[in-house]
């Protein structure tokens, strides 16, 4: 059972994890890299507000007191079960680095959502020669869908019905989800680590959409709805391509990856609005998610280097093409001045360049 965690990182889905963990009775320490103009209010503080729309429309309000908010990474992981790593992946080498001192034997990390997270952790331990008894573990999606109200208040959307989990080494999968059952009943185990990494819905969702409404996005800035007013059936075809070429790159590899009934492709929250529900229309709680407001979000910034641009080079290491992502990369770096191929998480970074197709799989089921 789990009792006490560490959130690391305080965007939205850090701040809805750290409340919805603390109001289900754990023990919760949250942990950012510095002092931002964001996370002071909250190290001074040291509660969340939580607006909860997951049974109610209108919101189920309460305060969520956190038993420690720090900048010290070993003050914040000390004696806890689960590190929770919910920053974005751009973050995650700094993360990864600032935790890794302090591990402590026994204790699960997760990172939600992956993007090759585990791998890149794994292989970074190993580089350290740092030797801890503990499980990675990753998600393809985060568990809490969630918008950042304030410093110190935070609404969850809706519910998440539908994750996987996945750890390294892979058999203790089934592990991992039991212990996030109690909390997370939406959870189910995946295979390996490369499956999650490639079922992130955001990787087939996010670039494609946001390049093809860049126009709009310029022009109304925070003011623009992706999925409201964005996801036209044109633009759902394109989304569609997208994740057959990022499925097409698992059939390669031997992984199954998340499957989304066909009908969803054609709504206008799109395969997002697949696994999650609200009290009332799911479709529109999912829907009126506002952004991105400029093409340099983390639809495009995250997104792309860190999602579409290493499924693109595994596609190449077992011949399989996919034009339209390397179309929105190339796109998406000419608009954004930012050369994404070069940014983005390679192979080499994760320790998984020129391998087998039985070599990879050896290392997504065990490690490095």
């Amino acid at each position: 059972m789990i009792k006490k965690v560490a959130i690391l990182g305080s965007g939205g889905v850090s701040k809805a994890m750290a409340a919805d963990l603390v109001l289900k009775g754990l023990e919760v320490n949250m942990c950012n890299a510095r002092v931002s103009v964001n996370f002071k209010p909250l190290l001074e503080r040291k509660e969340i507000d939580l607006d909860d729309r997951r049974k109610d429309i209108d919101g189920i309000r309460n305060t969520a007191k956190l038993n420690k908010v720090t900048t010290d990474f070993e003050e914040a992981v000390k004696g806890v079960d689960y590190i929770m790593i919910t920053v974005p992946a751009t973050a995650h080498k700094l993360y990864f680095d600032s935790v890794m001192p302090y591990l402590e034997n026994g204790q699960t990390v997760f990172i939600w959502p992956g993007n090759f997270g585990a791998l890149l952790f794994a292989k970074i331990l190993k580089e350290k020669g740092i030797k801890k008894d503990v499980v990675l573990a990753e998600s393809d999606t985060v568990p809490v869908p969630s918008r950042s109200l304030s410093p110190c208040e935070v609404k969850i959307v809706c519910d998440c019905i539908r994750f996987w989990a996945a750890t390294l080494p892979a058999k203790n999968a089934d592990k991992v989800v039991n212990d996030l059952k109690p909390l997370y009943p939406a959870a189910e185990p995946a295979e390996n680590v490369m499956a999650t990494s490639l079922s992130n819905p955001n990787t087939s969702v996010h670039p494609i959409a946001t390049l093809l409404n860049a126009g709009w996005i310029d022009t109304l800035r925070e003011n623009f709805y992706l999925y409201q007013t964005g996801t036209t059936y044109s633009i759902a075809k394109g989304i569609k391509a997208v994740y057959n070429e990022m499925q097409n790159v698992a059939n390669a590899m031997g992984v199954q990856v998340l499957q989304y009934p066909e009908h969803t492709f054609w709504e206008r929250s799109t395969i997002m609005g697949a696994y999650y529900k609200a009290p009332f229309d799911s479709e529109s709680a999912v829907a009126s998610a506002s952004g991105p407001p400029s093409m340099k979000d983390r639809y495009i910034s995250e997104d792309v280097p860190y999602g579409m641009v290493p499924i693109v080079l595994i596609g190449r290491q077992f011949d399989v093409p996919t034009p339209i992502m390397d179309a929105v990369i190339n796109i998406a770096s000419v608009i954004n001045e930012t050369d994404y191929w070069q940014e983005g998480r390679s192979l080499e970074e994760l320790g998984i360049a020129g391998l087998s197709r039985d070599e990879l799989l050896k290392v997504a089921e065990n490690g490095f």
